[in-house]
């Protein structure tokens, strides 16, 4: 797992604690962001809009968490200025 990987995670599992399953996809640019990501919660995996709809979290702690992770990985050697930059990574136990 890479040091940007293992970020993510940490940031994640402020929203998921319960697992160490994840799915991630991130499209970041230098004005823009979005990310998705899955979590399975006792074996069953969940889009993690559905688990802000089922409240398992709120939107704007996920919201919140998504900006710091975009503003992180906009600092990062990886991320390339001027393009959107693509990160989908999935971690399992």
């Amino acid at each position: 797992m890479t040091e940007l990987e293992k970020y993510i995670i940490s940031q994640l599992k402020q929203l998921v604690p319960d697992t160490d399953d994840f799915e991630v996809r991130a499209n970041i640019g230098d004005k823009s962001y979005s990310m998705e990501f899955f979590a399975s919660i006792n074996g069953v995996k969940h889009q993690c809009y559905d688990m802000i709809d089922k409240g398992i979290f709120e939107e704007k702690a996920f919201d919140t968490i998504a900006k710091q992770i975009a503003e992180h990985i906009r600092n990062c050697p990886e991320y390339h200025s001027g393009k959107i930059n693509k990160f989908y990574f999935v971690i399992k136990p």
